[in-house]
């Protein structure tokens, strides 16, 4: 099975976070995780953030960033390309969304690209994403229970 996690899913297979071992069991039940290129950016953001708040010291970040490096090598991910089709389907996505749905663009970003590469699913413990995917066609799934933490993750 080859499935989309966005973002926030990845980062807890390198992080112990809130939920993190629900992740990783999914995660090793995979054949493949795919997620866009621009997840790959958000990742190192967000591993940056972690330690500048302190959560990682520079030596956990080199270990993780190690490990990231072998997985990548061994295509533990796949990272979609971030195409113009895709990003003329997020630009016609907010066009055509009602008022009413808060979507941000890494969120659009991530549920695009799930669904032009084919998932029906998308994988993510955060709750706006999770809310917004039935908008653009995906469902949301989150393998964390319970779901109980606000879902900025990252």
């Amino acid at each position: 099975m080859i499935s989309y996690f966005d973002t926030a899913y990845i980062l807890k297979c390198y992080v112990k976070e809130h939920g993190w071992e629900n992740v990783r069991d999914f995660a090793q039940k995979c054949e493949r995780i795919t997620c866009s290129v621009y997840g790959r950016l958000e990742l190192h953001a967000a591993l940056h953030r972690k330690l500048r708040e302190g959560e990682l010291t520079e030596r956990q970040l080199n270990i993780i960033l190690r490990q990231l490096s072998v997985d990548e090598s061994m295509r533990l991910w796949e990272w979609l390309p971030l195409s113009s089709a895709i990003i003329t389907a997020v630009t016609d996505t907010f066009i055509s969304l009602t008022p009413d749905v808060f979507l941000r663009t890494g969120d659009a970003v991530h549920l695009i690209s799930a669904r032009m590469g084919g998932f029906k699913e998308i994988y993510s413990n955060d709750k706006r994403l999770l809310a917004a995917a039935p908008h653009v066609d995906m469902t949301g799934c989150d393998v964390i229970v319970p779901a109980d933490l606000p879902g900025d993750a990252v």
